[in-house]
């Protein structure tokens, strides 16, 4: 989402609104500049809709169009300054993940050993992002961290793009138990497309794969708080390389030899075939509008207006 030349393929996939990532690990600065860019493509690109007040949906579907809810998958973009929040508001945010694998100034993600708590800055955080309506997002999140963010909130947060642990041993998966708080509390889980989070290994993982995560979710919480969190990204052999490198990512949970997609989803154009897989599979339709996205734009309304 982050390349412009992607976004065609997003609005022939049939998507009408998107949520990029449109920052990881910059300091507040740089993070400054990247929503000056996203601010520059809403405003000169005809085909982006900014979409940041729950009456901005009433708007769609629009025919050729796109729209954009900004998402930043980490807090530390927003530094030790809780100011950060309201002001990177201002500028669009409306969704912000709490951890990215790592141990960060708010708690610990899911990839650290030690499974640590929600800091005092965390509980901070998450109180500020309550006032101003910013979602909480737990993906990457460490579980023990997920739990207390989920005691912290006021509003409903959510796993983004996060799949059953029970049909993937992946420590970027998560557990019934956290599935079901979530789901208590009014959430949301959105199912993530990359292959390793679907099938163990991650190699030859399909469609089929991934509709079948949907299925474990609508059988353990029902189809209302159940969504797509497909997490489309520019990842090269290189950047692979680098995260490995880096230690934001482990090769045991993001194999180097599982492919990026899923076969039938290597693009957001063949987003259609999640559907066909779900009228093949017998759900309602009511069913299907939700999954495949109501239940993302009834989440956004309800913690937006809080």
């Amino acid at each position: 989402m982050t390349d412009p030349d992607s976004w065609d393929g997003w609005i022939e996939g049939g998507v009408d609104i998107a949520v990029p990532t449109a920052a990881n690990w910059e300091d507040p600065a740089e993070t400054q500049d990247l929503l000056e860019q996203w601010d520059r493509w809403l405003t000169e690109d005809d085909r982006l809709i900014a979409v940041n007040e729950p009456s901005d949906f009433d708007r769609f579907p629009v025919p050729g169009k796109l729209g954009v809810i900004i998402h930043f998958q980490n807090t530390l973009p927003l530094g030790d300054d809780l100011a950060n929040y309201e002001r990177f508001h201002q500028q669009g945010l409306r969704m912000v993940q709490i951890c990215y694998n790592r141990t960060n100034l708010v708690g610990d993600g899911c990839l650290e050993p030690g499974d640590g708590p929600l800091t005092s800055f965390g509980r901070e955080v998450i109180k500020e992002m309550n006032r101003l309506g910013m979602v909480v997002d737990l993906s990457h999140t460490g579980r023990r961290t997920t739990f207390d963010a989920m005691r912290a909130s006021s509003t409903p947060p959510v796993f983004s793009h996060s799949n059953p642990l029970a049909l993937c041993k992946n420590r970027r998966n998560i557990d019934d138990e956290q599935i079901r708080a979530v789901a208590d509390l009014g959430g949301l889980v959105g199912i993530n497309a990359y292959p390793a989070f679907l099938k163990q290994g991650g190699k030859g993982a399909t469609v089929s794969d991934l509709v079948d995560h949907i299925d474990y979710l609508v059988d353990l919480i029902g189809p209302d708080q159940v969504g797509l969190g497909l997490d489309f990204c520019e990842t090269s052999p290189e950047t692979h390389a680098e995260m490995i490198a880096s230690g934001e990512w482990s090769i045991e949970d993001y194999p180097d030899d599982s492919g990026t997609y899923p076969i039938g989803l290597e693009t957001p154009a063949q987003i259609p075939n999640i559907t066909r897989e779900l009228v093949k599979r017998g759900y309602p339709s009511d069913a299907m509008v939700g999954i495949l996205g109501q239940n993302w734009i009834d989440l956004f309304k309800r913690v937006w207006s809080a």
